[in-house]
């Protein structure tokens, strides 16, 4: 059975900077939504966006 939740440690600042974007996500995070963000963010890879896209990316379920 594959796992489609990523429990990642993302900070108030991340969540509030993803919620600001359209993302009302928590860190408990759907997979197929980890790869929306992934690619919306992928475009402004620098800062917070950065360090979002490292957190789901190099996630052990990832």
């Amino acid at each position: 059975m594959t796992n489609d939740m990523l429990k990642v440690a993302f900070t108030n600042q991340e969540l509030s900077f993803l919620k600001k974007i359209g993302f009302n996500v928590n860190c408990n995070l759907n997979i197929d939504i980890a790869d929306e963000i992934v690619d919306k963010l992928g475009y402004d890879d620098t800062g917070i966006a950065a360090d979002i896209i490292t957190k789901i990316t190099t996630n052990k379920d990832w």
